[in-house]
């Protein structure tokens, strides 16, 4: 297998030289619009984001996807459009397929009574 060299857009970017790049290009305050996450919003800095990208996947992965969009010549609406439109996605942040509205009955669904069967038992 044959690897064709430039077809990967990430190849020899480090992470720290990628978010450099993308904070000299966009901002801090931009790059919190568009990745919603503290270390961009509260006193941003390149070590704290660095920290927080290799630990969390899905944040890497939006910030990878806002480079190689910003490498393939894509403006900064274009860019904040397929992040909304990505996020838009049927199943996003629902659980098991859940409806939100589902999803906020059953946490607000009060515990049953702990001590009913105690209680039952004492007055047999």
């Amino acid at each position: 297998m044959t690897h064709k060299p430039g077809t990967d857009p990430l190849h020899g970017v480090t992470l720290e030289q990628l978010l450099n790049q993308l904070v000299d290009e966009f901002g801090w305050q931009t790059l919190s619009d568009m990745v919603r996450i503290n270390c961009f919003r509260s006193n941003p800095s390149i070590r704290s984001s660095l920290t927080f990208l290799r630990r969390t996947p899905w944040a890497r992965s939006e910030v990878e996807g806002i480079f190689i969009a910003f490498k393939q010549g894509k403006s900064l609406s274009d860019i904040k459009a397929e992040l909304r439109q990505k996020n838009r996605r049927p199943g996003n942040n629902n659980s098991a397929g859940q409806k939100p509205a589902q999803q906020q009955q059953k946490r607000n669904k009060p515990a049953g009574d702990p001590w009913a069967a105690a209680r039952q038992k004492d007055q047999q």
